[in-house]
This record gives structure tokens, sequence and C-alpha cells, in this order.
């Protein structure tokens, strides 16, 4: 989506910058200029708030929620790209702790980058799908949740049961679903789920892999609170040693993570699980 700057002469991207506030308000000004039925009011409508509270936040005064965010988005019919940079800015914007912020703008400014060379057209072939892909696929937990779950037989033939098992809505399931399909990670065949792409990867040094662990570690969080007992392992020790230790732990950690591959591989799909190991140090500085 290009916004037209009456103001300069000139197109000008929405990545150009990273109030959420102002992209919205320079879409609909210039939306206005060639489609009049286009308002604030309607804008306002359609995210089911007041035009006083929409006119608060365009001015820097409040912020929306992200299903605020959503309903303008919808309004406005941007494309996924767009909506995952505003999504972002607004968590950036909302966002009370230092290090996350940090985190969220050096994402947004990779993102500023990718698509700085297609600023001045409408049209974005030339951004690199398969790094877009990866990065839309880690911008929600439940892309890989449920990508997974279909690998899942039983999931697979009733897709249904997803929303059942994991408690969400339907239509999230469905909205993932849309999402895979785009991303050519799924298709559907007469009726059924084709998976075609099982392997996602995000490198750690990706500024987007901080804050998918630490959404992924969110629900994650929730559901071992729901899982019982029997269905559910937890261990979590602090202890002090020596630097040299350290690094042996992580070896045999490396060791057993090759073995427990190795048994992923072999055993047949049909239930989900998720394992996480962090080993960190509480007193030597950053």
């Amino acid at each position: 989506m290009l916004i037209i700057c009456k103001r300069h002469g000139h197109k000008m991207s929405i990545f150009s910058r990273l109030d959420y506030r102002e992209n919205l308000k320079t879409l609909v000004e210039n939306r206005k200029k060639i489609d009049s039925s286009v308002t604030y009011q309607r804008m306002a409508e359609h995210m089911r708030i007041q035009k006083a509270y929409l006119s608060q936040v365009i001015k820097g005064n409040r912020d929306l929620s992200q299903d605020q965010l959503y309903m303008a988005m919808d309004y406005l019919d941007l494309r996924d790209h767009e909506r995952d940079f505003l999504k972002l800015s607004l968590e950036y914007e909302r966002s009370g702790l230092m290090v996350r912020k940090r985190e969220l703008k050096v994402y947004l400014k990779e993102m500023q980058k990718k698509y700085a060379k297609t600023s001045a057209h409408i049209e974005v072939e030339e951004v690199d799908h398969e790094q877009t892909s990866v990065d839309e696929y880690y911008l929600d937990p439940f892309n890989l949740i449920i990508h997974i779950c279909l690998g899942i037989k039983s999931f697979n033939q009733d897709p249904k049961e997803i929303a059942k098992t994991l408690m969400i809505p339907q239509s999230k399931v469905q909205d993932v679903f849309k999402k895979l399909e785009k991303l050519g990670i799924i298709k559907v065949e007469k009726g059924k789920i084709v998976i075609q792409k099982r392997n996602m990867h995000i490198p750690k040094e990706s500024p987007l892999f901080q804050m998918w662990r630490q959404n992924l570690n969110q629900i994650a969080q929730t559901r071992i609170n729901l899982v019982s007992n029997e269905n559910k392992y937890n261990f979590q020790v602090v202890f002090s040693a020596e630097e040299s230790v350290r690094k042996e732990i992580q070896e045999e950690f490396m060791k057993y993570l090759k073995k427990v591959q190795k048994l992923v591989k072999e055993a047949e799909a049909k239930e989900m699980y998720q394992m996480s190991f962090d080993l960190f140090s509480w007193t030597q500085s950053f």
C-alpha cells in the first residue's frame, strides 16, 4: 500500500515511519482524496469505537488495542505485510519493557529495509519471498502450532478438532489455514489438507527470534498450567558452578538433542509435544 504525500508531491511507503497512528492518519487522508466514502467516522464505526476515541488515538493521546487495529486495517483493506508492520508498530508503542522495545525496533527497522526498494511501486514482487514467508510464519506462534497439528492424522482428517483441543476459536484456526496456504506451506486438494513444507527455521540471530520465543513461551505457560500432572514433566534448577561446567552441560544437551531428533523422526505422529531448555547465567555481566 502506497500513500500519496501531496505536501511533498511524491509517493510515500507505509514503511517509511514507525508510528502506526501517523500511518493510519495518512492512509485515511489519502484514501479520502480518491474515495469520498472513506471517513474517520465510518472507520470508527467499523472498528466499533467512538469517533472521539479514534481522534484521541490519531492525536497521540491514546492507543488502540490489537483488535481495534485489526478492524482499522480491515477497513483500509491493507495487505498482509502492511498489517504485520502496523501490528508490530503497535506492540512497540505499547510495550513498557525497554529490552522488548529495542528488539521490536530492530525488527521494524529490518522490515523497513526490506521494503525500501519497493517504496516507490505499488507491487512488491521484489521482496525475497522465502524470507517474507519465514517472517510471516513466525509472527504468530499459532502458525507453527497448527502447522505441526496438521501433521497428526486425526487432526488432518478433522481440522475442527484443532480448535477444540487448543481451546481457541475456530475462526483463528481458519485464519491460520489461510496464512499457511498463502505461504505455500499447505494446500487443499479434493477437500484434503496436504502439507507442502514440514520444516521451517528461524535463525537465532533473526531480529524476530526473541519476540517469537517470548510469544510462544506465553502461550506454552498457559497450556502447561492446564495440562494434568501425569501428562507433563517439569524440571527447573538453580545451581552454582564454573564456566567450564556450563559449557560441558550445553555440549551434553546437544548430544541429547541429536538423540531426540532421531527418536522424533522415527516416531509416528500421534500427539504434539513441546520441549524447552534454558541455560543462562544470573551473575555474569551482560
